[in-house]
């Protein structure tokens, strides 16, 4: 199944599970809503009649029950909302949401999977464990439902074993308790945890209520990370998870209408003699040099500059607030990285080395925008190609006595 398809039956799947809930948190209400009773009253100060007494447990009872039907309510609501969540950040509060909507309980805690632990990264309410808490599979009550991958009450705690309560839960036990504490899943892989703390409702079925949201959040949380795949595949490059010449692009303009007046530096830079290497070397050997390119620029370009391959054997490096005579030095580290690199079948290459050739402009010296920009640092690369290669260039405007309509600037670029 693709990721479209599988998209669109998670969405019908969250949406089905969302009425569900809704029709069986009803039919339970119905049933067993007036049979429900609050937590235990504090003795009267003063003795009250036998009907009195009912009277009063008649009255939070229906206080309950009112309670849990408006939270029916809001379950739709609820769950539409997780359904369009747009990013994986904005899930745990809307889970969290439900959880209070259904329990109010005096904590809850949301739970993901990262590096190998469970890490909170969702909190509600008053609980010893924080934002940042992190557990180990089989640690603590956390821990414990996540490897036991079912939902686990605070009752089901008291009828383990006395060697897991002290050896494994106890590792990690809220010291209020909890009411229940729901895994959800990817598959056969636990993805996160959903710990309620106490509540004050008499909630008479918690582990099928936290299944059902447990279960909305995996259908939730697996739309999102098709849709973040999907995003990401839509902006990198295929061979060399560089962004693609596109997403470069945009990123360009946008940095160029941010409104800053600093300096935006652009440079372009190709692989010299690649047809040559294609040749020589097959072109799978071609590709594996244009990966080993992109992953070299990655790992010595930094957060915030834009890295892209432009086409071909061409890649774009994109410098916010940079001067030109900074990014001649980046441009220049980065010609002398590539030329000391130990790349594949270097020796079959003139010189025997693989090198780049690269130009530089600057914004908003150089162009006005981002095409004009572009095409500054492309005849600046053609400059340094002529030039004999394996080398940077600055472009420079030209002086109107310097045109000459015989340049050698529009010869045809066949110098790749």
């Amino acid at each position: 199944m693709t990721d479209t398809a599988l998209l669109i039956w998670g969405q019908l799947l969250q949406v089905g599970l969302a009425a569900a809930l809704g029709v069986w948190l009803g039919w339970r209400l119905t049933k067993r809503g007036p049979k429900s009773e609050p937590a235990p009253a504090p003795p009267p100060r003063e003795a009250r009649s036998p009907n009195e007494e009912l009277f009063e447990r008649c009255r939070a009872a229906e206080e309950n029950v009112g309670a849990l039907k408006h939270s029916l309510l809001q379950l739709p609501e609820l769950a539409q909302r997780l359904l369009g969540c747009q990013n994986l950040r904005q899930a745990p509060e809307v889970v969290l949401d439900l959880m209070e909507e259904i329990f109010a309980p005096s904590y809850a805690l949301f739970y993901r999977l990262h590096r190998g632990e469970f890490v909170a990264v969702g909190k509600r309410g008053v609980c010893e464990f924080e934002i940042g808490h992190r557990v180990k599979a089989g640690e603590g009550v956390v821990g414990w439902t996540a490897l036991r991958q079912l939902a686990f009450t605070g009752a089901d705690a008291a009828h383990e074993s006395r060697t897991v309560r002290e050896r494994d839960l106890a590792a990690a036990m809220p010291v209020e308790g909890f009411t229940v504490c729901a895994p959800f899943l990817s598959g056969e892989r636990t993805m996160g945890v959903i710990l309620v703390g106490p509540t004050l409702r008499n909630i008479e079925a918690p582990k099928e209520l936290s299944r059902m949201v447990a279960l909305l959040t995996s259908v939730a949380i697996t739309n999102l990370q098709v849709l973040q795949r999907e995003h990401h595949l839509a902006q990198t490059d295929g061979l060399t998870g560089l962004l693609n010449k596109r997403t470069v692009l945009e990123y360009l303009r946008s940095t160029l209408a941010g409104g800053s007046r600093s300096p935006v530096s652009v440079f372009m830079f190709d692989i010299d003699f690649f047809k040559k290497y294609n040749d020589v070397n097959g072109h799978l050997a071609g590709d594996d040099l244009l990966k080993g390119m992109g992953e070299l620029m990655r790992e010595h370009s930094r957060d915030g500059e834009g890295l892209g391959r432009y086409g071909g054997e061409e890649f774009v490096l994109v410098l916010p607030g940079v001067p030109k005579e900074h990014a001649l030095a980046v441009a220049e580290r980065l010609r002398a990285l590539v030329e000391s690199a130990h790349f594949a079948n270097r020796e079959t290459m003139p010189g025997g080395k693989i090198t780049i050739s690269g130009g530089v402009a600057t914004w908003p010296h150089d162009g006005d925008d981002a095409t004009a920009l572009l095409r500054a640092a492309d005849e600046a690369l053609y400059q340094g190609k002529r030039a004999g290669r394996n080398r940077v260039v600055a472009y420079h405007v030209p002086d109107l006595a310097s045109l000459d309509g015989n340049d050698e600037a529009e010869i045809e670029k066949d110098v790749r």
